[in-house]
């Protein structure tokens, strides 16, 4: 069956009132959360190997299917969190289930296999890891580092007493000057934090969205 049945998502981002500081803030948090799926498609995608390397044996084309499907189910999400979050709607395409009598379990897997939406979505999950992560967690780690150096006249004695060797970017924080200049600095960190959380978010939906739509003519 030729046939494939299209999901579209309308984008209904959800956009945080207040001023740039507060969405910044939320960006970021959307980042981490997205980040947190990242983690997922790599714990998804170690399974699949596993499966694989079974599937020899046979035990391990059921765990293939289930993974598969829990893949989807993962894409699905990232979709649907492109369009609240990122502005950027993803449509998905799929071919539909056997029906009736058809519905044994390798006439699904039949289907999981040779769906081309199958294979976009491990596309998806492979490049997310090393790309997808670097957009979602790159605010959120500047906002960090930021927050650290605007706390390091509280921190930077106990560290310098216990012989740690104290360092700001490029500024070796020894004594209460140097630490204030770590604050002047962490600063500037985290405010480019929370300006660029926004536009990394937007760049994620963007990339989700080359790997994840379906071409115009499926």
């Amino acid at each position: 069956m030729n046939e494939t049945i299209t999901m579209d998502t309308t984008a209904r981002p959800q956009r945080a009132a207040g001023n740039w500081a507060t969405r910044g803030i939320v960006a970021a948090g959307r980042g981490l959360a997205l980040f947190g799926l990242t983690l997922y498609a790599l714990g998804l995608w170690a399974v699949l190997l596993i499966a694989v390397a079974l599937a020899p044996l046979g035990i391990g084309l059921p765990l293939v299917a289930g993974t598969l499907r829990a893949n989807r189910r993962l894409a699905a999400r990232v979709r649907r969190l492109s369009g609240d979050w990122c502005g950027i709607a993803i449509p998905a395409s799929y071919l539909p289930e056997p029906a009736g009598d058809r519905r044994g379990f390798w006439a699904r897997f039949g289907s999981l296999i040779t769906d081309q939406g199958t294979w976009r979505d491990l596309l998806w999950t492979g490049t997310d890891i090393l790309v997808g992560g670097l957009l979602t967690l790159i605010p959120a780690s500047l906002v960090a580092w930021g927050l650290f150096g605007v706390v390091m006249p509280a921190v930077w004695h106990p560290i310098v007493a216990a012989h740690g060797n104290n360092w700001y970017a490029f500024i070796h924080v020894t004594s209460a000057s140097t630490a204030w200049l770590a604050v002047a600095l962490g600063v500037a960190v985290l405010a480019l934090g929370l300006a660029t959380a926004p536009w990394f978010l937007r760049r994620y939906g963007a990339f989700a969205r080359a790997v994840l739509a379906p071409p115009t003519t499926a």
